[in-house]
């Protein structure tokens, strides 16, 4: 049995485009808590009302009573908006700080996200600082490759890296996997390794954006406004920008 196997009994793991407002006020708190909340505040919030966003949320439910404000504690999210050509913009899973190592818990809530956009998304990506090899490398190893999407800060270039949902979730050996071998991590050594490099590198690399210091964030969230961090010299036709239209529910 793993450290966090116990925890991992209790925990609820969905999938929604269209959060409830117990869930949206548990994911104010999941912010605070975690001591970034901006990311709620700033982007979160407001991409709620009119962005298309897919939440794969893993929760906790409070025994008594069992619902309205306060009966939902998230204990991860991943998190992907859907832009034009249905092309998926990801932020990488983010966990409570109690979760920080709980590779088992990681790892489900990516396959329940990833299994959600091979139902509506051509591809899913991460922006990532130029010639960061480190980031580079760790998603080459899982089949994502670098697209035509480009995009700046005042500090930085980023390019997008992107695979197809079913892609990503064959290289990482999550296709065929059940959840409940995910959450005690019952998984040969190789493919522990490859989810931890995964899940380690992009925690590393958004970091700093999630600290507030974003001359140092070597992976944006998939939530920025790419139109607005676009380079001044534009990038090559066909690159997506954000899409606001009608949000689908895909709750499970």
């Amino acid at each position: 049995m793993t450290h966090h196997a116990t925890d991992n009994e209790t925990i609820r793991l969905t999938v929604t485009s269209e959060p409830s407002r117990e869930i949206k006020t548990a994911l104010a708190t999941f912010c605070r808590r975690n001591n970034y909340p901006q990311l709620f505040t700033e982007l979160l919030e407001p991409l709620l009302e009119h962005a298309n966003l897919v939440l794969a949320l893993a929760t906790t439910e409070r025994p008594w009573p069992p619902s309205g404000i306060g009966s939902q504690t998230i204990e991860a999210v991943g998190i992907a908006m859907i832009g034009t050509e249905d092309r998926a913009h990801l932020t990488p899973v983010l966990t409570d700080r109690k979760h920080a190592t709980n590779i088992g818990l990681v790892s489900a809530v990516t396959k329940q996200l990833l299994e959600a956009l091979s139902e509506r998304s051509t591809s899913a990506g991460y922006l990532v600082r130029a010639s960061d090899r480190a980031v580079e490398r760790a998603l080459e190893q899982v089949g994502f490759n670098r697209a035509d999407l480009q995009s700046a800060t005042d500090y930085a270039e980023y390019f997008e890296y992107s695979a197809t949902p079913e892609q990503a979730l064959q290289t990482l050996g999550l296709d065929r996997a059940r959840v409940g071998d995910l959450l005690t991590l019952t998984l040969d050594g190789d493919q522990l390794d490859r989810l931890s490099t995964y899940h380690f590198t992009l925690a590393a690399g958004v970091s700093a954006f999630l600290s507030d210091h974003l001359r140092y964030a070597a992976l944006l969230p998939g939530l920025i406004d790419l139109i607005a961090s676009l380079p001044p010299a534009g990038v090559p036709p066909g690159t997506p920008g954000p899409s606001f239209g009608p949000q689908t529910d895909i709750e499970q």
